[in-house]
């Protein structure tokens, strides 16, 4: 039907075709995502099984194609011998050898003639036994080699580590997430280790991922309630890096603090975690801390025989930045970190976490970090995984519980 327009022209009402058309396709997408998001959430149980368990085949299928033939892997095989060979020549000439045998011939050039500290190491077996010192201080690592060596071989039993590894982080997060009602997030959960760069050490032949997997289990074990577990958990990580006492004395500070009944079993876990520090500090070769630190954050060195340089706040100072400069340009463990202070910022403040358990365990993680990067500067993301892993996942299950991330349902 036409009219006549102010102007006298004659103007016609055409339907408007388009957004009808736009209305229909977003009906029809409304409906089918509301059908998936339905099928999704009814069967949330299975579908966390089913991303955990893939999630640890494809790491275990990784493990294998694309290994990584990390230096220390050297140090370790070395670490099991001390005390059984004689000399350092013959604890260098055994390491060396098997590495030579199970790396690709580029990798092992890499090994040996990357830079000069590795050229020197090489070529030198006084000065490769100088650095057993800050390795075999992993006892338990070291321990778990010396018993699957004989039994499997020495390439294999990194591999058995790693795998023993991915089956208490998936087990632990499986529980954790059962627990809190939130299987239907593990994909976000996978994610999340993807981001933190968890893939950079879960496949080296390091201490570091199984005793990460141990601390998160810990940690996870407090948040369910499960104190003598988590107390068990965190005693062995110390025994794979002693250096995880700081978090088990931090988080008996925040326990006690905030007033959490579980106070007791807390100073007894940091009690335990500090006697097994002392005593494997000082049973092993020990380096000492402040050559530690010079050498690990400030300056390698290419021989650690009678390296015993006076503490210097200079080169202290010049290591906290050198290593915040690193952590920003090479790893993403910085960022996160800064994000979860602002989320940690934003759920006090908003009142979004009564729970005083998971508020102990929150604080806790990030004073944790800052105490480890404090005290031991290092830029590596491995070193702060387990923390901040733990918190986003605390942080979320906070959020979730008092509504703040919405779950969309629609009957399927």
């Amino acid at each position: 039907m036409a009219e006549i327009g102010n102007d006298g022209k004659v103007a016609s009402h055409q339907p408007a075709l388009r957004a009808d058309l736009r209305d229909v396709t977003r009906a029809i997408l409304f409906a089918m995502l509301s059908r998936l998001n339905g099928i999704y959430w009814r069967h949330a149980g299975l579908i966390s099984v089913v991303v955990l368990v893939a999630f640890a085949a494809m790491m275990l299928v990784l493990g294998q194609v694309h290994r990584i033939y990390n230096w220390d892997m050297l140090a370790y095989l070395a670490s099991t011998e001390l005390g059984r060979m004689g000399s350092a020549t013959d604890i260098h000439s055994y390491a060396y050898s098997i590495v030579k045998n199970a790396a690709p011939a580029q990798d092992f050039t890499q090994l040996i003639q990357a830079d000069a500290y590795r050229t020197r190491q090489f070529a030198d077996p006084q000065a490769f036994a100088s650095m057993l010192g800050m390795y075999e201080v992993k006892w338990l690592y070291v321990f778990l080699l010396k018993l699957l060596i004989p039994v499997v071989g020495p390439v294999l039993a990194f591999d058995v580590i790693n795998g023993g590894a991915l089956i208490i982080l998936t087990i632990a997060i499986g529980l954790w997430l059962n627990a809190t009602k939130l299987q239907g997030y593990a994909p976000l959960v996978v994610g999340l280790l993807f981001l933190l760069q968890f893939q950079g050490f879960a496949v080296t032949q390091q201490p570091d991922f199984l005793a990460n997997a141990l601390l998160v289990a810990a940690l996870l074990s407090y948040d369910r309630g499960r104190d003598v577990l988590g107390s068990i958990l965190m005693l062995i990580s110390v025994l794979l890096r002693p250096d995880q006492v700081a978090v088990a004395g931090v988080l008996m500070a925040c326990v006690w603090f905030l007033r959490d009944r579980g106070i007791l079993v807390f100073a007894a876990s940091f009690a335990a975690s500090l006697v097994a520090y002392v005593i494997l500090s000082q049973t092993f070769h020990p380096t000492g801390w402040w050559p530690h630190f010079w050498f690990s954050t400030y300056k390698i060195q290419e021989d650690m025989t009678g390296f015993e340089p006076a503490f210097s706040l200079k080169v202290y100072i010049e290591a906290i930045a050198l290593n915040l400069y690193r952590s920003l340009f090479l790893n993403t463990w910085l960022a996160a970190y800064i994000v979860a202070i602002g989320c940690g910022a934003m759920i006090y403040f908003k009142g979004l976490l009564p729970n005083r358990r998971r508020q102990a365990l929150m604080l806790a993680l990030l004073l944790a970090i800052a105490a480890k990067f404090v005290i031991f500067p290092l830029h590596d993301g491995r070193i702060y995984f387990s923390p901040l892993f733990v918190f986003f996942l605390l942080a979320f299950a906070g959020l979730r519980a008092r509504g703040g991330v919405s779950q969309v349902s629609a009957k399927a």
